[in-house]
């Protein structure tokens, strides 16, 4: 009796193998991009690297959400697969089975089909495993001579997870067949879709949270404050989606309907009744089609963007190629500039640009014109702004014939956006703008730049300790640097600058050095990174997004079989039946792909601030990758059209 089951489960697949296989590749392609992400996340290698640690933890971040989607979208699948068979089970039940023996024929499918699945997708994971690593390090710029190792932690949380998704796709099987009626199942597939209810409740409901997430996205305040609202934004738009396409998919084919001159012809008739016949099924797939679609773009585009952004964002925070600091010099130590053009001459070196100053920092505040310090228990912590007190004798270096100035009068510079004022008040000292300069050799300026950086050059160090003294910030919200910034070229410059940064630590107090290539190789190994998790999540919501317009075609196509059968009797053509097709499946199949580039638009707003606050502020970066994503998805849109367009032909005029 054992065998007669197992042979029953696998002859049930075989014969439902054009719903079965895709869910089959679906479940391999989960099970391998998962044990890719946690085989990396746990390679030696990885955690070794420089300023891998937040790569490391996104690594994290993408095991979990690959699990979570991956239950999801299995789950959703084997709810269509199952619709389709139920009149096979109610058949099962009229010739004797009862529907325990049902549940065993389930639980046996439910474990070849996990099973199988999971060791497919393992092998191919550990295939394809040293392809994806490759293309990694290829990321990275790294050796490709490093291996990639075979980890039993990774093959363990990839057991776990995937195991627990086939249990509780099991149950979902068993509770819908035993909680239906034998005469449920045999017509649970031709079953109509009632539309009529709450349709504008719903109408009112979509619009609501779609305009509510676009209004949170055009109204935020600054950089900082979009992180905040990411979540809520991801949800409003979720939701809205969802009530959007159940409701204005009611009205726009009810508006068809009526529409006299378009609804009577006979391709327009049959295809416009279609989708009114199962219009829920419709509206839960459209919706999930675009959340979908708009998912795979947004991420797509973030990611690339951060990796090909790279040079721009080290652009900006480094307008010359070395930053160096010390908080004092003592007596008889050389001056910065006389340190590095020593060290230059015995490496070879030649410095071509260079700038030094004293520069007075301060946290403050900048509200109405006025300057204060920045008090945690007043002030909410985004009005919070770097002020840097410069000497007019300092920036005279830097730029030469810099206009003097008077005794109440200073220069102005914004990192972000321009002060537009002609007067500056540090409590009660007050002073006149002689000029808000427009670019300064030592900051770079974006308005897109999530923080906010001031500089005023004062007539004299007297007037810099006089604004001290006035403000009278507290040890922890001021501090005195010596700064220089300078670019180095020659054969020597990486032990060049390797001999300055030593002697800068050894010899100076509150020593700090930055360099622009050392940051350059810290951020690749995290956006390379970003990009390559990116890259992994966009195909796996692609191969999802494949698998749900995939069934959504073939549980309509054989919903509506007997529909075609009827009208192939009654004098159809196939070449009409075609038109048919095309015409039903265009009425609906390009709306998602619509609201997904619209999403994608309004998100770019958003994108464009929380890449602000990494430093990427060239909107320009951004637009590109976002067109260049849009016209690649869209061309595999179009694909997925014809050829679903092509399966559910085939299934109706079978």
């Amino acid at each position: 009796m054992r065998n007669f089951y197992i042979r029953l489960a696998v002859s049930n697949i075989k014969k439902n193998k054009p719903v079965y296989y895709p869910f089959f590749l679906t479940n391999i392609l989960s099970v391998m991009i998962f044990y890719v992400m946690a085989s990396i996340q746990n390679q030696t290698i990885i955690a070794t690297l420089p300023g891998s640690y937040i790569f490391v933890q996104f690594l994290k971040v993408g095991v979990v959400m690959t699990g979570m989607f991956a239950g999801v979208f299995l789950l959703y699948t084997n709810g269509l697969l199952i619709r389709q068979r139920k009149k096979e089970l109610g058949l099962y039940t009229i010739f004797g089975l009862e529907k325990k023996h049902i549940a065993k024929v389930l639980m046996l499918e439910s474990l070849l089909l996990t099973t199988a699945g999971l060791v497919a997708g393992i092998v191919l994971g550990i295939v394809l495993g040293k392809l994806f690593f490759l293309v990694l390090l290829k990321l990275l710029h790294l050796d490709s001579g490093l291996t990639f190792q075979f980890l039993t932690e990774a093959l363990m949380q990839t057991g776990i997870c995937f195991i627990v998704i086939g249990v509780f796709i099991l149950f979902y099987n068993l509770f819908s067949v035993m909680k239906a009626k034998p005469v449920e199942l045999l017509y649970a597939a031709h079953k109509g879709d009632n539309y009529q209810s709450f349709v504008w409740q719903k109408a009112f409901l979509g619009i609501l949270c779609i305009g509510g997430a676009y209004a949170l996205i055009f109204t935020t305040p600054s950089p900082i404050d979009i992180i905040g609202r990411v979540f809520p934004i991801a949800l409003l738009i979720l939701f809205g989606t969802l009530f959007f396409f159940s409701s204005c998919s009611v009205v726009l084919l009810q508006a068809l309907k009526k529409n006299d001159r378009y609804y009577y012809k006979p391709q327009n008739f049959i295809s416009v009744s279609g989708l009114i016949y199962r219009l829920k099924q419709n509206a839960k797939g459209l919706s999930n089609i675009c959340i979908l679609s708009t998912v795979v773009m947004v991420i797509a585009t973030t990611t690339l963007a951060l990796y090909v952004g790279q040079k721009e964002m080290i652009s900006f925070r480094f307008p010359m190629e070395t930053k160096i600091s010390v908080s004092d010099i003592a007596d008889g130590q050389p001056t910065l500039p006389q340190l590095v053009h020593q060290t230059a001459e015995q490496y070879g070196v030649t410095i071509s640009r260079e700038a030094d100053y004293k520069v007075t920092y301060i946290s403050g505040v900048y509200k109405d014109n006025t300057v204060s310090v920045y008090q945690p228990d007043i002030y909410p912590p985004d009005m919070t702004c770097g002020i840097y007190l410069i000497t007019w004798e300092d920036y005279s270096r830097m730029e030469e014939g810099a206009e003097p100035l008077e005794a109440d009068e200073v220069f102005a510079f914004s990192s972000s956006k321009d002060l537009g004022v002609s007067e500056i008040s540090f409590g009660n000292l007050k002073y006149r703008i002689k000029a808000e300069l427009s670019e300064f050799i030592i900051q770079s300026k974006s308005v897109l730049s999530s923080e906010t950086h001031y500089f005023f050059i004062c007539p004299t160090q007297k007037e810099i300790d006089n604004i001290i003294t006035e403000l009278s910030p507290a040890e922890n919200k001021f501090s005195r640097t010596y700064s220089m910034m300078f670019d180095a070229e020659g054969k020597q410059e990486t032990d060049f600058n390797a001999a300055l940064q030593n002697q800068l630590y050894l010899g100076y107090a509150g020593a700090k050095f930055e360099n622009a290539e050392t940051k350059r190789q810290s951020d690749n190994y995290t956006y390379g990174g970003f990009l390559f998790i990116g890259l992994l999540l966009s195909l796996l919501f692609m191969v999802f997004l494949t698998l749900v317009i995939y069934y959504k075609q073939i549980t309509e196509g054989y919903s509506d079989r007997y529909n075609f059968e009827v009208m192939q009797k009654v004098g159809l053509d196939r070449n009409e039946i075609s038109a048919i097709v095309h015409k039903e499946i265009r009425t609906m199949f390009f709306f998602p792909l619509f609201m997904a580039v619209i999403h994608l638009a309004v998100s770019l707003y958003a994108v464009a601030m929380l890449l602000s606050t990494l430093g990427l502020t060239n909107i320009l970066v951004l637009l590109l990758c976002a067109i260049s994503i849009s016209l690649l998805f869209v061309f595999i849109y179009i694909a997925m059209y014809f050829s679903t367009a092509r399966t559910y032909y085939r299934i109706v005029t079978n």
